[in-house]
């Protein structure tokens, strides 16, 4: 079984090293000199047009989960002081499981921009950009923590992990222009070529404990799209490790098999009264498909791979584990073109501000759906303008139910545009070493984001 994840781990890396992730920083919402927010909203153009600096230029790195947190791995000690984890015996099962979701989701990546530049020019503002994206998602039911806690004779069903991973190129073109002086409407039209599919799934993982052994059965499929590959040779009962060959071996690869090509669009509107000082918006962001070619595709069936382990035997000196040399697949026709539905992202802000615009306060809410589930954020934002060139932002949100801080810097003069900011700072501690290492017990989640550009023209509307 530990082969079999190992696996999995690896072609998720694998995936993720061409990448980029979807993920977008809350704290820059209000904050009018960023170019961040314009990427969450496309009718926030800021105060000036951009030029960012290749690479480096707009970087965004997420960690993002429903369960992983100090507080529901770690347990007060009831026995002296100090704190256990939850395989400890003063924990029961039923307090350390009644914490975690069914479903225990991880979703980790990165979004960089390659190239991104916008201006004014003839009373609107015009964008164009290209990044390398991906979303990686690892699914773990409960009863594969309930297993490692219990350990107890009998057999488990933990079907239902998964990895899936997404990575493609995007190339974006926006305008942004106003209407009768009180809206502002934004669209952000994208070219999607995709790089990497990865989904691979676990249907059925049944473990038997007994008292003289240790039993797993596994059944799960695999796909893979990988641009510029053809797996028309590979067919039929394969091992694992040939397919790991074919993507590896650069002689395979062939630049007219790129052709996964996808849309999407984001829409965005802002209404401001009261000479600016209420701001009312609203958008919707990744609204589109990629679809995945037939050609480069490889669908397997990964049937009755079995682990045993009947503990150690002292005659002989060896650990009696028994596993499969390779995982060999069943290669399947199940291979057509596939259209995937992007995760589509909605957000919602209202901003009030005072001291002729130098202090902003502001209610975000943030919406992103998967196919099995959605991540939700509300909070509130604290955002001051001392100068037309330095913001700062301090923002509290509840996301999924588990309070967050965030903070956000953008220095924005005439010759440069730098941002720095997090959404993922925990709110709750607790204490390790005696005391010396503060330890952050509510936060599951962790996001970094830097920019830096060169500034172009002054808004114009």
């Amino acid at each position: 079984m530990k082969k079999i994840f190992s696996i999995l781990a690896v072609l998720v890396v694998v995936a993720t090293l061409s990448e980029s992730a979807s993920a977008q920083l809350r704290a820059s919402y209000f904050m009018n000199g960023s170019t961040q927010r314009y990427e969450m909203n496309p009718a926030l153009s800021p105060t000036r047009g951009y030029l960012t600096i290749p690479v480096i230029g707009s970087l965004q790195t997420s960690l993002e989960t429903n369960f992983l947190s100090a507080e529901n791995f770690f347990f007060p000690n009831g026995e002296s002081n100090g704190v256990v984890t939850y395989m400890h015996k003063s924990v029961s099962a039923e307090e350390f499981l009644n914490r975690l979701p069914d479903v225990n989701s991880i979703e980790f990546g990165l979004n960089d921009q390659i190239f991104g530049m916008g201006n004014y020019f003839r009373g609107g503002f015009w964008s164009f950009g290209i990044r390398l994206r991906s979303e990686n998602i690892i699914d773990i039911p409960k009863d594969f923590f309930a297993l490692t806690k219990t350990l107890s004779q009998g057999t488990y069903n933990i079907g239902g992990m998964g990895v899936e991973s997404s990575n493609f190129i995007e190339a974006s073109l926006g305008y942004t222009f106003p209407v009768q002086d009180v809206f502002t409407l934004g669209f952000r039209a994208k070219l999607l070529l995709g790089l990497a599919h990865i989904s691979a799934k676990i249907d059925k993982l049944d473990v038997a404990i007994g008292e003289e052994s240790y039993r797993a059965d596994m059944e799960g499929s695999l796909q893979a799209t990988v641009a510029g590959y053809n797996f028309d040779s590979i067919e039929g009962v394969v091992e694992m490790e040939n397919v790991v060959n074919h993507i590896t071996n650069f002689n395979n690869f062939d630049p007219a098999n790129i052709n996964s090509i996808g849309f999407a669009v984001d829409a965005g509107i802002e209404w401001t009264f009261k000479d600016e000082q209420i701001r009312l918006s609203a958008a919707v962001n990744d609204l589109g498909f990629n679809a995945w070619n037939a050609n480069s595709t490889l669908c397997a069936a990964i049937d009755n791979v079995a682990f045993s382990f009947e503990g150690y035997d002292l005659a002989s000196n060896e650990v009696k584990f028994s596993s499969p040399e390779n995982i060999v697949l069943q290669t399947t026709q199940d291979a057509v073109e596939g259209k995937l539905a992007l995760h589509t992202s909605f957000v919602v802000g209202c901003e009030y501000n005072i001291a002729n615009d130098k202090l902003g306060i502001g209610v975000l809410w943030n919406n992103k759906r998967y196919d099995n589930r959605q991540w939700n954020s509300i909070g509130g934002a604290l955002t001051i303008r001392p100068t037309r060139w330095f913001t700062a932002s301090a923002s509290y949100s509840m996301v999924n139910s588990v309070g967050v801080a965030g903070f956000a810097l953008n220095l924005h003069p005439r010759l440069m545009n730098l941002f720095i900011g997090v959404d993922y700072i925990a709110t709750k501690y607790g204490t390790a070493n005696a005391g010396a290492i503060p330890v952050p017990l509510n936060q599951n989640s962790v996001n970094f984001s830097f920019g830096l550009a060169i500034p172009l023209g002054l808004r114009t509307f």
